[in-house]
C-alpha cells in the first residue's frame, strides 16, 4: 500500500502550458471561473475534477496517455484500462489508499479528486499527458523494452525468500506478460514491452529483473531515478553483478544496498546456471527492509552505500 507520493505530471503540464502562453493564474482564473487558488492547487496535481475539466477547456487541453483507451469519460477510460489489466476496484483504492467508493465514483459517476484520477492512471501503466485539442496521439516505443525475453526469469526459491520480506510487489515494470496465472513474479501490476516500463512512472514496492542486453544501463538509471524523485518507495532488482560497467559506477555503486549472491543463480527451468553471478540490488526501503533481506539470504555479502 502506498499514497499519491508521485510527481504530478498533470499539474506540471497545466503550470508549463499556462507558462508558455506567458499567462498569470489570474488571467487563467478568469478565462476558466475558477479562482486563483483553485488553479494553484489544480497545478499541484490536487483539486477536484469538475475544476481540472474547466481548466482543461480554457488552455484548450486535453488529457491523453500513451496506453489510454478510448472512452466517453476520464471515468470510463480508468475503467476500461482497470479491467484490461486485471486488477479490482478495491485492488486499486488499496494501492491508492482511499476508499472502495471513491474509485467506484471516479469510474461511475466521473467525479472525485485529480490526485485519485493520476493515482489510478499512474499505477495502472496508463503513461498520461496534456495534449492540445486537435493533436494526434503520440506514437510510443522504447528500444530497452526490445529484449524483454531475455530468458533469465527469476528463479521461483529466490522469489519466494523475498516474497518474505516483502510479500506481494506493488511493481513489475518488466513482465514478460500481463497475465496473473503465467507472470514469473507476484506484482499488482506489471508492465511489459508493450507498454514501456521505461517511460512510465514506478510506484510503491518494484521488483526488476530487467533485460540483460545493452539497455540494461537505462533501467538501473530509471530505477535509481524513481526512488530519488519519490515515486517508488523501495526498488529491488537482480542484476548481473558486472562492477566494472559504467551504469554500475553511476547507478548502483554509493547509491544502493547491494546483496553478492554466492555461486551461480539457475534460472528459467533451472536446468542451466547462469554464466554470470548475481546481485540483488536495493534502491531506497527502509533498514528494517535490509535487515529482513540479510536474514533470508544469508550467504550474500552485502555491501552498504557507505562503504
Amino acid at each position: 500500500m502506498f499514497k499519491n507520493s508521485f510527481q504530478s505530471v498533470l499539474g506540471q503540464g497545466l503550470k508549463k502550458v499556462r507558462k508558455s502562453e506567458r499567462l498569470t493564474q489570474q488571467r487563467v482564473a478568469q478565462k476558466s471561473g475558477l479562482s486563483i487558488p483553485t488553479v494553484r492547487q489544480l497545478e499541484h496535481g490536487h483539486g477536484n475534477l469538475s475544476s481540472f475539466r474547466k481548466l482543461l477547456a480554457a488552455l484548450d487541453l486535453k488529457l491523453d496517455g500513451q496506453n489510454l483507451p478510448p472512452g466517453e469519460t476520464l471515468g470510463a477510460k480508468v475503467a476500461t484500462l482497470r479491467r484490461r489489466r486485471g486488477i479490482s476496484q478495491r485492488a486499486i483504492s488499496c494501492l491508492l489508499a482511499v476508499t472502495l467508493q471513491t474509485i467506484v465514483s471516479l469510474e461511475r459517476y466521473n467525479t472525485g479528486r485529480l490526485d485519485v484520477l493520476e493515482g489510478a492512471l499512474t499505477v495502472l501503466g496508463s503513461g498520461v499527458y496534456l495534449i492540445r485539442n486537435g493533436t494526434k496521439k503520440d506514437f510510443y516505443t522504447h528500444a530497452g523494452n526490445a529484449s524483454v525475453n531475455h530468458d533469465w526469469h527469476t528463479p521461483m526459491e529466490f522469489l519466494e525468500r523475498l516474497y518474505r520480506v516483502f510479500g506481494e510487489f506493488d511493481l513489475d515494470p518488466c513482465s514478460p506478460t500481463k497475465k496473473k496465472s503465467t507472470a514469473p513474479v507476484r506484482a499488482k501490476m506489471r508492465y511489459t514491452a508493450e507498454d514501456d516500463g521505461l517511460g512510465l512512472p514506478w510506484f510503491g514496492t518494484a521488483f526488476l529483473n530487467p533485460p540483460y542486453g545493452r539497455t540494461l544501463g537505462q533501467w538501473t538509471m530509471k530505477a535509481k531515478e524513481e526512488v530519488a524523485i519519490g515515486n517508488a518507495q523501495i526498488v529491488v532488482a537482480l542484476l548481473p553483478a558486472r562492477t566494472d560497467t559504467s551504469y554500475w559506477h553511476r547507478d548502483i555503486a554509493r547509491s544502493a544496498h547491494v546483496f553478492f549472491l554466492q555461486g551461480r543463480l539457475r534460472f528459467g527451468d533451472g536446468r542451466q546456471a547462469a554464466p554470470f553471478p548475481s546481485a540483488l540490488v536495493v534502491w531506497g526501503g527502509l533498514r528494517q527492509d535490509i535487515s529482513a533481506l540479510e536474514e533470508v539470504l544469508p550467504d550474500a555479502w552485502l555491501q552498504s552505500p557507505s562503504t
